[in-house]
């Protein structure tokens, strides 16, 4: 009796396919924490519930030391022109300049 290895039960695809479901994962934990980053009360809440679990607030806290990437913190790209800014922040912008040369007279 000889197997038939078809492509979608090959080692090399399997693997293939543990790759992209950890990275989906990846990315759907990411964007999870973002979410919670972002709003400390949510932030709050579910850390009070996680720590009424020691076992699993260590796994939580060793995959984030394993985990040394900071996607969820990671800075907006500022606008090089200032035309790229709506009227709104522009005249911030505007304001703050002239706060500062305020101060910085004497």
């Amino acid at each position: 009796m000889t197997q038939d290895s078809s492509p979608a039960t090959a080692p090399g695809a399997l693997r293939s396919l543990k790759r992209t479901a950890r990275q989906g994962a990846k990315a759907i934990a990411l964007r999870a924490v973002a979410f919670v980053v972002a709003r400390p009360r949510l932030d709050g809440f579910l850390r009070r519930q996680l720590f009424r679990f020691p076992v699993l607030a260590g796994r939580v806290r060793a995959a984030v030391a394993r985990s040394r990437r900071a996607d969820w913190q990671s800075l907006p790209t500022l606008p090089t022109d200032e035309s790229e800014l709506t009227d709104a922040a522009r005249q911030v912008l505007y304001d703050l300049k002239r706060a500062l040369e305020r101060t910085r007279q004497p």
